[in-house]
């Protein structure tokens, strides 16, 4: 301690020396600035580095740098001052001065990200009511087949669609599950709606036919013979949010989208059955109530819910 009282005491005797006075005056306002703004361990701090660097003749400290007002009654007594750092004043007092704010600055930062979370949900939230997945086009493919995909992608011009090619090099799980499901083992995949279409050659014979507008707006009971076997399209189904309605293509393996969550049943080759609502794995037990909770809130217009004919891709 010693040791440090001598060498803060020489830095004191040089500044005093080599800094213009004007210098040290503006230093001193601003320590008595930190110092009144400062949270009490801080100021002790700052107390007790004053009282090394300008000691009087009788020991006491020195008002002009060190003195400042007493603490209101109300406050409780600060704590035990940590050590005197081994920096000079000058040095010592800028991180105090960059500390303050810190701590008062502190809330307005989050209340911004608040503020900017809602609008962006809110943003999110306007533009899935043009509902744009209502004409998806969804292109998986690889680097290799990249010739293949500029061909689909011609296939929707003229069409009123979003066309979106996702590159299942980055995605090799997606890969392997986008085989599984489909049965085909080389990209690409093409889903529309939700619904796979197969690849270029189906995509290309749908546009031949004069299909491919029909597909894409999901008007499939106008599609002609050709379009139904690449689509695999026998049946028609009511899109109707009724509790029966929902059950019935639940079991077909339909999704409804419930407020942009999916919402689907499935059952493995093993028989075991899976339910998944809102994000995650529901008793099957419970679809029948989960069911009526969506008409109900339907009916209300506390939620937007639609049909896809087939599951979407997913990663589990």
């Amino acid at each position: 301690m010693a040791t440090l009282k001598r060498l803060l005491s020489r830095a004191r005797s040089f500044a005093e020396q080599a800094v213009p006075e004007d210098v040290l005056t503006a230093g001193r306002r601003l320590h008595q600035r930190v110092r009144e703004s400062a949270p009490a361990p801080i100021a002790a701090a700052l107390d007790r580095i004053a009282e090394v660097v300008a000691p009087r003749d009788d020991g006491a400290t020195a008002p002009t740098r060190t003195q400042a007002p007493p603490p209101p009654a109300a406050q409780p007594a600060p704590p035990p001052a940590p050590e005197p750092p081994s920096a000079p004043p000058s040095a010592a007092a800028a991180p105090e001065r960059e500390a303050a704010p810190e701590i008062t600055d502190a809330p307005p930062p989050e209340r911004s990200v608040a503020a900017a979370d809602v609008l962006a949900r809110v943003k999110q939230r306007a533009e899935h009511g043009l509902k744009p997945e209502d004409t998806l086009v969804v292109v998986y493919a690889t680097a290799l087949e990249s010739e293949s995909v500029e061909a689909i992608v011609r296939c929707f011009d003229g069409i009123d669609t979003t066309v979106r090619v996702m590159d299942l090099d980055r995605e090799p799980q997606t890969k392997r599950q986008l085989a599984r499901l489909t049965d085909v083992m080389v990209p690409p995949y093409v889903f529309i709606n939700g619904r796979f279409w197969g690849a270029q050659y189906e995509i290309v014979a749908l546009a031949a036919t004069g299909d491919l507008p029909a597909v894409v707006s999901h008007r499939l009971d106008e599609v002609g013979p050709e379009a139904r076997r690449i689509g695999k399209v026998h049946d028609s189904y009511s899109d109707a949010i009724s509790v029966d309605n929902i059950l019935a293509r639940w079991r077909l393996g339909h999704i409804l989208c419930v407020d942009d969550l999916d919402a689907w049943f499935e059952q493995d080759k093993a028989g075991s059955e899976r339910f998944f609502y809102m994000g995650g794995e529901h008793p099957v037990a419970q679809m029948p109530e989960v069911a009526a909770d969506i008409v109900r809130r339907v009916d209300e217009g506390e939620i937007e819910a639609q049909w896809h004919l087939e599951a979407v891709v997913r990663v589990h």
